[in-house]
């Protein structure tokens, strides 16, 4: 007779063989993995445990074990991730939105909450969750979100639809050929690929190698994006203008000398201490 799996069987067995694949939170992966076959939250799978599962939901769940199993990102296989409190759908042609990127728009959104309306310009926006939280929370304010795939930018606008938002628009550009934007930018923000090619190649995260290389490193030191900024900036921005840009934990110190000519630039830390985010405007 063929066993009969329920709720709690899977929970058991899903914990254990993700931890024999070296998968951080084993028990929560399989969980989640659980309640996007089921449709159903974390909690109700405890109050259902006992449920028999049908032959058609364990092949659902087969399918995306085995697809975690291999290491691709959980967020890709759910079809989503939450981004400061907004559901953000995300699939292999756009970034994962980090951590660290919510204290990135979270900062924007403290030094900008007066209500004045504001031009604003994200540049490599991926799936649009910075550009599309900065028009969810900043609701009088103009959002541009510009980025070099076409696959990215239709991911954007759908998530810009799924979350309500009309106050922003995305276009495909590649900024650094074509970065020829009228001067009137109040705020200028980005998460650009920031990681050096030989870093990129050398890493031994696994799930790193499923997200598009483009929007990982520039193939280069990984200083690329940053050096046109430092250029066409000055130019793009109102007289009280002010950009907002991630960087790696290791680059403070390249990033001080590539911009510090003609920018007053100032550092934040992430919650791990380091030093993630770099603010700055124009010297006056």
């Amino acid at each position: 007779m063929e066993k009969i799996w329920k709720i709690i069987d899977i929970i058991n067995w899903g914990k254990d063989y993700f931890a024999n694949k070296d998968i951080e939170s084993p028990r929560l992966n399989i969980e989640l993995i659980l309640g996007k076959a089921l449709n159903c939250d974390r909690v109700n799978l405890y109050t259902r445990y006992d449920l028999p599962l049908q032959p058609d939901e364990l092949s659902k769940i087969r399918e995306m074990v085995i697809r975690r199993s291999k290491h691709e990102p959980l967020q890709y296989i759910l079809g989503s991730t939450s981004f400061m409190g907004l559901e953000i759908n995300v699939n292999e042609n756009v970034l994962i939105p980090r951590p660290e990127t919510e204290e990135l728009v979270s900062l924007i959104l403290q030094n900008h909450n007066n209500k004045k309306p504001l031009k604003i310009l994200d540049i490599g926006t991926g799936s649009g969750a910075i550009a599309i939280s900065l028009a969810k929370f900043l609701d009088d304010s103009e959002v541009l979100g510009i980025d070099v795939s076409d696959s990215a930018i239709a991911v954007a606008k759908h998530n810009a639809v799924k979350n309500g938002v009309k106050n922003i628009r995305f276009e495909k550009k590649d900024f650094l050929t074509n970065c020829n934007f009228s001067g009137n930018w109040c705020v200028l923000v980005s998460n650009p690929p920031y990681i050096s090619k030989k870093e990129f190649e050398q890493s031994d995260e696994r799930e790193l190698f499923y997200e598009p290389r483009v929007a990982l490193t520039d193939d280069g030191d990984g200083l690329l994006f940053y050096r046109k900024f430092a250029e066409v900036f000055k130019d793009m921005m109102t007289s009280d203008g002010r950009f907002y840009l991630e960087i790696a934990y290791n680059q403070a110190a390249d990033i001080q000398e590539i911009f510090e000519a003609d920018y007053d630039l100032q550092f934040h830390k992430d919650f791990a201490g380091h030093l993630r985010i770099v603010e700055g405007c124009v010297k006056k």
